[in-house]
């Protein structure tokens, strides 16, 4: 084989690279606050509670259910600020999920909100966008026949638009990046290795409760009722 065909070959495999498989960069996420200024927000909150001429529930619960849309994020902001005072707060999650930066607002939330106690209960679905929401909270905890499914993100093209090479590149680019913000987050809530994550949510199928059990995706399976 010629050099020249080599230095050819290797061109373009430098230029597909980005998008083949290829082990993601652990990282700390970007959505969660310093440990600093999460102090100032729980000092702020215990004053409040403390000076607040009302009774204060121990458990807030907030309510998901639905589309990860921007009315439902806007919905369960709402929720978290009306809780603001609560020590505690109970996510109830049933959800196929829906778009990714409505999830990210609705996880910021939660991560913001200045309870010391986080509790997600996975209803009958926590798929797609909903997993990276049930990661805001600290235990997670899935009925006996939850569905849940993490799988990498995805688009469509609109058929009415002109989908040049250039605009298929961005779109793969942005998939990546996308892919690589969930599956860390995902990481740092369940202390699974990302690589194997990456793999699992590959194959876009649901996971098992045990596997999210052992993986840390989930902390607890309550018992079906008899």
């Amino acid at each position: 084989m010629s050099a020249d065909l080599l230095a050819r070959i290797s061109a373009l495999e430098g230029a597909i690279a980005e998008f083949l498989p290829a082990a993601l960069e652990r990282r700390r996420n970007g959505f969660e606050p310093c440990d600093r200024l999460m102090a100032k927000v729980r000092a702020k909150a215990e004053i409040d509670r403390d000076v607040a001429c009302m009774s204060v529930a121990e458990v807030a619960p907030i309510n998901m259910v639905g589309e990860v849309d921007d009315a439902m994020a806007t919905a369960v902001c709402d929720q978290l600020d009306a809780a603001r005072l609560c020590p505690g707060i109970e996510v109830f999650i049933d959800s196929e999920g829906g778009d990714f930066d409505a999830a990210v607002r609705i996880y910021r939330a939660i991560r913001w909100h200045p309870a010391t106690r986080k509790r997600a209960r996975l209803g009958r679905r926590c798929m797609s966008a909903a997993v990276l929401i049930s990661a805001a909270c600290d235990h997670r905890v899935a009925s006996a026949n939850t569905e849940f499914l993490m799988h990498l993100t995805a688009d469509q093209p609109d058929h009415r638009d002109r989908w040049t090479l250039y605009k298929h590149i961005e779109a793969a680019r942005r998939l990546r990046m996308t892919d690589s913000l969930y599956l860390n987050v995902v990481a740092d809530a369940s202390g699974a290795d990302l690589a194997e994550l990456a793999i699992e949510a590959a194959k876009d199928e649901p996971q098992s409760l045990q596997w999210c059990l052992e993986n840390g995706l989930i902390n607890e399976i309550e018992e079906a009722p008899k």
